[in-house]
């Protein structure tokens, strides 16, 4: 892990020394993650004098949320104007490779439905702005109905009453056709805004199910290490009584203890 020096001993010659020491340290640390928020591990950090080197500002408390870090603790850049330098320090060790694993399938799979959402609203949007266009049509089409209705009353003012009842009639027809359409517009805008909530809610309760998992999995895998280091002890303390006892070849039962001691 990278350490960084304390503000208030660092002239600027030592920090020109640590700048040059900074961009030649390995790139993964200076990566943007996505983050959630996490009410135990969040805001800046004051109990040391630690500070960015490039912008020379205290640190914050981080949570990872993407692909196989998700879930780990670090300690990063907090700026949010110009440039983010992402992750200082890990303050959680990697995942076991086969949680990795289990993560990187579960963010495929997130993946993969959300662009299939992203599929149907753009297909819906498409066929929104189908039915505008037919809409404005028919506007225009109103539109010059009644431009042509009104040059007719003006050549027509002595005509029948019959002929003018007609007119009202196609004129109301028409209405009502566009006042349809209208609403019909209106009724599709109103449930696709329902369904991006209702997608919104559902993206929202597979982040909480993801951390809630990762955490899980955490200490299942914390139990079994201790119930190994257990046994690892109750082996130790057999080998040296049966060595005091003068049971067994010492020799065979030394390079057994190596073994364990090495484990």
């Amino acid at each position: 892990m990278p350490s960084w020096p304390n503000s208030n001993e660092t002239s600027d010659a030592d920090d020109d020394e640590h700048m040059d020491e900074y961009s030649s340290m390995q790139m993964e640390y200076f990566q943007t993650h996505d983050t959630v928020i996490d009410p135990s591990f969040s805001g800046l950090v004051v109990e040391s004098d630690r500070k960015c080197i490039l912008h020379r500002q205290r640190p914050g408390r981080f949570v990872a949320f993407e692909g196989t870090d998700t879930g780990r603790r670090f300690i990063g850049c907090a700026t949010t104007d110009g440039v983010n330098y992402g992750v200082l320090e890990w303050v959680d060790a990697p995942w076991p490779v086969i949680l990795q694993r289990c993560l990187t399938k579960l963010w495929d799979m997130y993946h993969e439905e959300n662009l299939g959402r992203v599929q149907d609203k753009e297909a819906h949007e498409i066929e929104v702005e189908k039915r505008k266009k037919e809409l404005d049509s028919l506007a225009n089409q109103y539109s010059q109905l009644v431009d042509d209705v009104s040059k007719l009353f003006d050549y027509q003012d002595g005509q029948k009453s019959h002929d003018m009842d007609y007119t009202s009639q196609a004129i109301n027809e028409l209405k009502e056709k566009k006042h349809q359409l209208e609403e019909q517009a209106k009724i599709e805008v109103q449930m696709e805004k329902l369904k991006l909530k209702k997608e919104q809610r559902c993206i929202l309760q597979s982040q909480a199910d993801i951390i809630q998992n990762t955490r899980k999995a955490m200490k299942e895998i914390q139990v079994e290490r201790d119930l190994l280091k257990e046994e690892k002890k109750k082996l130790e303390h057999v080998i040296s009584e049966l060595l005091k006892a003068g049971h067994g070849c010492k020799e065979k039962l030394d390079k057994i203890k190596e073994v364990v001691m090495e484990e």
